[in-house]
């Protein structure tokens, strides 16, 4: 009686405190819960439950000759802070593609996206292990939300993603902007997802900034698609105009003009990066630096694309490594060798010749890559007429396909009628997107999906794939609630964007759309898989989706038109006026922070592996530490009632 009775104290106890531990761990489990289970390796930096706070303290010349002169992509010194801890001397400079090149063009904004590189002029200083991340500027997003959902579906999906938060951005104190922080792909993303830094990384990209024969720095229009339409710039009106952002006043230190960027010159920069290709979209280099004739020639898509994107398109040509010259030479790190990238060749044979796929290939992830694409109607990417917006991992001759750059999913991009194939504009094409002919030109010219999709074994596996998002992403609420969350987390900041591309009403109205597409999305694709509407061309699902909510042109946001020449011509003056005291002051701080900033820089580098003393700690770690410390916390107390019991009895 005596056993049982304790035995029973034990039970009861036990229980007790999981009970306990149950609610402890759920009191502290973020709002906006990833449904993924792919381990990381490393400990999260840019936190995707929490707002970061990034200040950028630069010089208010060098501020200025980034806004007169984005479109020469050259960085500039800074000094960041991001949520209380200050890097010195970090690199930064505009950075983007068709979404450069647009705000460029236009005359009521400087809302750039911009790349921060935090070992441009200091050997190994790095942000908690990252060299560089970038901040995009949310265009042609009313939502706030379509490249942080992308992210997060493949990420769901077991896709290796980038680690990234949303970030409000000030300038020298001021308010700029609400962005978008994403981590740079690179060796530490590599060891983050894959548990190793082995294998190269290529990031093709087939256009240059402004596209086509844009001339560099000459702003223009948005590159063309194979049917000749820009992006889709789809809703907002230039009725209002766009507010510039604010002045940028005198930083701390007056930074001295940095020698500009050749591409991604070797200067402060990891010896195992490419000249060319730690700079994530690659926007100078790959057309120029790997083949002078190809800006000559024709329009990305059709046919004959393969002629134009030398193997971005994954369509094999030849053995000659020259012959893909767009793809090796964007390869990310400088130990990539002609013979690790023979690998890549060797994969392209065999995908076309439709042999040994499965070892050349991580079939299942390219698969769970498409069906995420498919999904989200993802055009600006290898799927659209340009076939870009993607990286190519190869290690140990398996080849797998990893996102970036997603914010014209959901249907933002216009180019998805082109070359041939596929046909149609507005709703009705967003929403009934064929899943079995998911490109914007021919299957024939986009092997890399063609091919996979000609086995039936590999297309019954992408359509379990996207049975899968149907039924564990959207329609069992969890889509609902992470726009809900994501909603409640970052409104008040949207509120507050001075430099927003939408006004906060357009931002309201564009959730309940958010809603709705996931809805009709999915229904047309369970009737595609259920054979109730063609698989191949365009369904006839109705959708009550109002597509333009979700975009806007520039010029349809906040403020009053104000040029940005006007804005120019008004910081001159202030320049000007305060020049003298500007400089001694300045100058007179810089030389009193010289000895300062060594020693912060070297605080850094040495500290770059470790925590962030002013982060709090991330959701999911907190949760690790609550449960091993709550089950040893059972266990003691489960063996000391034993032992008294043991006692007892004796």
């Amino acid at each position: 009686m005596i056993k049982e009775k304790y035995q029973w104290y034990i039970s009861i106890i036990t229980i007790v405190l999981s009970i306990i531990l149950v609610f402890t761990i759920s009191s502290f489990s973020g709002k906006i819960n990833s449904k993924s289970d792919k381990t990381k390796t490393l400990a999260t930096v840019l936190d995707k439950e929490r707002i970061t706070d990034i200040n950028i303290d630069i010089d208010e010349s060098d501020w200025q000759w980034l806004m007169d002169n984005a479109s020469n992509e050259e960085y500039k010194s800074c000094n960041v802070t991001i949520n209380g801890e200050t890097y010195y001397n970090v690199g930064i400079r505009p950075k983007g593609n068709s979404s450069l090149s647009s705000v460029v063009s236009s005359e009521e904004t400087d809302r750039y996206s911009f790349k921060i590189k935090f070992d441009k002029y200091v050997d190994g200083q790095t942000y908690n292990g990252m060299e560089s991340i970038v901040l995009n500027n949310m265009i042609e997003d009313n939502t706030y939300m379509k490249e942080y959902i992308s992210y997060d579906l493949y990420d769901f999906m077991g896709i290796a993603v980038p680690e990234m938060s949303y970030s409000n951005i000030k300038v020298n104190n001021e308010n700029w902007g609400f962005y978008l922080a994403i981590e740079v792909i690179d060796e530490r993303y590599l060891e983050n997802n894959f548990g190793t830094t082995e294998g190269n990384l290529y990031k093709p990209e087939t256009m240059g900034m402004g596209g086509g024969n844009n001339a560099k720095g000459g702003g223009g229009n948005p590159p063309a698609m194979g049917n000749g339409n820009p992006p889709d710039m789809n809703g907002g009106n230039r009725n209002n105009g766009m507010q510039n952002p604010p002045d940028v006043k005198s930083g701390e230190q007056n930074m001295e003009n940095q020698p500009p960027m050749d591409g991604e010159s070797t200067g402060g920069q990891d010896n195992n990066m490419a000249p060319a290709g730690n700079d994530m979209n690659q926007e100078k280099n790959n057309n120029a630096g790997a083949n002078q004739g190809n800006a000559n020639k024709g329009q990305m898509g059709g046919p004959n694309s393969n002629k134009n994107v030398e193997g971005a398109d994954f369509v094999y040509i030849d053995d000659e490594v020259s012959s893909y010259s767009i793809v090796r030479d964007s390869a990310v790190f400088k130990r990539t060798t002609d013979k690790d990238f023979e690998k890549v060749i060797n994969m392209y044979k065999n995908l076309n010749d439709g042999t040994n796929l499965e070892e050349v290939l991580d079939v299942k992830e390219v698969l769970k890559y498409f069906a995420v694409n498919t999904y989200l109607v993802n055009l600006d990417s290898y799927s659209g007429a340009m076939y870009h917006n993607y990286y190519l991992y190869e290690n140990n001759g398996v080849c797998q396909i990893l996102p970036w750059d997603l914010n014209l999913s959901f249907g933002g991009f216009s180019g998805m009628g082109a070359n041939g194939g596929n046909s149609g504009s507005g709703t009705s094409t967003i929403i009934n997107f064929p899943i079995d002919n998911p490109v914007s030109g021919t299957l024939e010219n986009m092997p890399l999906i063609g091919k996979l999709l000609e086995v039936d074994e590999y297309r019954e596996l992408y359509h379990s794939y996207l049975k899968e998002i149907a039924d564990e992403y959207f329609n069992n609420g969890y889509y609902a609630e992470l726009v809900d969350n994501l909603d409640s987390l970052i409104k008040d900041y949207v509120k507050e964007d001075p430099t927003a591309f939408c006004t906060y009403e357009q931002y309201e109205a564009s959730i309940p759309e958010m809603i709705t597409f996931g809805e009709d999305r999915t229904k047309s694709i369970l009737a595609q898989l259920n054979g109730e509407q063609s698989s191949t061309t365009y369904g006839n699902i109705e959708s009550t989706i109002n597509t333009s909510a979700l975009s806007s042109k520039i010029g349809g946001g906040k403020g009053h038109g104000e040029k940005r020449s006007e804005k120019v011509s008004e910081n001159n003056d202030i320049q000007n006026n305060n020049l003298e005291m500007n400089n001694y002051a300045v100058n007179e701080e810089k030389d009193n922070n010289v000895d300062k900033k060594e020693n912060t820089n070297q605080h850094n580098i040495n500290n770059q592996n470790q925590g962030h003393p002013g982060m709090e700690q991330s959701a999911s770690k907190m949760k690790e530490y609550l449960f091993t410390g709550g089950l040893f916390f059972i266990v003691v107390i489960s063996v000391f009632c034993v032992n008294k019991f043991k006692r007892r009895k004796i």
